[in-house]
């Protein structure tokens, strides 16, 4: 005879048997939490790690062209200039010469110089500590030397020849614009061309390295010389006659503080040479905003001012 069990017999074990499963049941939940939170953070990892990619809807870009030490820069031509060969804005990321890439130029800045009738290019160069300095400013200059022999290719004006930079970008552009046209870091193809450019903006730059830049750094990047050190500061090269920099630096930048810019913009000013300091207020370093209000001038305005820079001092209509 099979018993059945009364109502209440079945009730206790309605509620008994979940409770009987409750570990499994807690240990599936804890291993679908346990998936889905890795497959969140290896997304993130992935994005973190994809290569920015700047969208240019002005005309052609010609992207990934190699030049020189088998690095790569892209080139944006914009199409509706009206005077021709365009002049050209050579962009310089920053990355403390370990990482950074050219994609990080700023959409805005890039926009702003198109549609004034400015190619803009921007570059990678190798990067420490696998390529200790000079290796990122003899790729600047090759770069720049790169590409006035190809001006023809682009449609470039190799007279008409800017640079701009963000932070160590910053920095490799003011040494760019104050060791001339053929300094001792023009190794390489393409000696036949000059590596000067007509102006330049030092946006945030470190440019005095000697007791600013940390030890570790200093032997990872630079080879522990401190000659070397010297050697990468632009403040090192100042001189009379040099090429117009305007300097911009955020008011709340403590990566690279306001002393680095205030320095090299008295020493340009002292020598006599055509400089300006833009310092904007609310903002840290990479154009980070900090505190409530927004960065000011902002950088529609900041964009304008290079714009106006490579103009004054180019033959840019």
């Amino acid at each position: 005879m099979t018993m059945q069990g009364t109502p209440e017999t079945a009730r206790r074990r309605a509620v008994l048997l979940p409770a009987a499963h409750a570990p499994a049941i807690a240990c599936i939940v804890a291993l679908l939490l346990i998936c889905s939170y890795s497959a969140f953070a290896v997304h993130r990892l992935i994005a973190s790690n994809t290569t920015p990619f700047v969208t240019f809807t002005l005309g052609t870009a010609y992207r990934d062209v190699t030049y020189c030490n088998s690095q790569t820069l892209d080139v944006f031509v914009p199409s509706s200039a009206a005077t021709r060969p365009l002049p050209l804005a050579i962009f310089v990321h920053g990355g403390g010469l370990t990482a950074g890439d050219k994609g990080y130029l700023n959409p805005t800045l890039l926009n702003a110089l198109a549609g004034a009738g400015f190619a803009v290019a921007d570059l990678n160069y190798r990067l420490a500590p696998q390529s200790k300095f000079p290796a990122q400013i003899v790729d600047v200059k090759c770069a720049i030397r790169y590409l006035r022999a190809h001006a023809n290719a682009y449609d470039i004006d190799p007279t008409n020849v800017f640079a701009f930079g963000t932070s160590y970008g910053g920095t490799l552009v003011g040494l760019a614009a104050l060791t001339g046209d053929h300094s001792r870091f023009d190794v390489g193809p393409y000696l036949n061309q000059s590596s000067a450019i007509v102006a330049a903006v030092d946006i945030f730059g470190p440019t005095d390295l000697p007791g600013w830049i940390s030890p570790r750094a200093a032997n990872a990047d630079f080879g522990g010389d401190p000659a070397n050190l010297v050697l990468a500061s632009p403040t090192h090269y100042v001189k009379a006659n040099a090429p117009p920099i305007l300097i911009v630096q955020g008011t709340e930048d403590t990566e690279v503080p306001a002393s680095q810019s205030v320095e090299l913009y008295t020493k340009l000013r002292a020598a006599g040479d055509q400089t300006q300091l833009v310092l904007v207020h609310n903002m840290g370093h990479m154009w980070a905003q900090v505190g409530l209000h927004p960065i000011d001038p902002p950088m529609t305005q900041i964009a304008d001012d290079i714009v106006t820079w490579f103009q004054k001092y180019g033959a840019v209509s």
